[in-house]
């Protein structure tokens, strides 16, 4: 019995995000330590990454289906909905800087879980605190990173 995959719109995409996770773990093998006491070193996110990646595709590429007609029912202009996440994300990158870590990924974080649908304010007050504090410590003394502060670099 053979296992038949047709190649929709959703298993090419699939495909194509795992060609792209593919060159990005082979660059990342290219990353070596300067320290020999390094344990993690730089390649080990990378790697990370890869691995989910690589999970996440196949998963992507086994439910994907033929493509299917578009439901009529459905909202106008639902196909530029998709398109706000990466407007997000975009906005995110451009106000890091200038903002700083501490008051740019609250931010993007609140606008995010107020668009995911998040029904309380006060929740999504206290997660976006929470992530924003523990990635925070995480990254500025766990890891010794330096995030950039923006306006708050005074206070630290």
């Amino acid at each position: 019995m053979r296992m038949k995959f047709p190649l929709g719109s959703d298993r090419i995409a699939a495909l194509l995000f795992l060609g792209v996770v593919l060159v990005y773990g082979w660059g990342g093998t290219q990353l070596t330590a300067s320290l020999q006491g390094d344990l993690i070193g730089p390649a080990f996110f990378p790697r990370l990454l890869t691995a989910l990646g690589i999970l996440l595709g196949i998963l992507l590429f086994l439910q994907g289906g033929p493509a299917t007609q578009k439901d009529t029912t459905g909202e106008e202009g639902s196909d530029m909905t998709a398109l706000v996440p990466a407007a997000m994300l975009l906005a995110y990158g451009l106000l890091f800087e200038a903002l700083g870590f501490l008051l740019a990924t609250p931010l993007f974080l609140v606008i995010a879980f107020r668009y995911l649908g998040h029904p309380s304010w006060a929740g999504i007050f206290g997660y976006s605190a929470v992530v924003t504090a523990v990635v925070f410590v995480l990254f500025q003394y766990l890891l010794d990173i330096r995030l950039p502060l923006g306006p708050l670099a005074r206070f630290f």
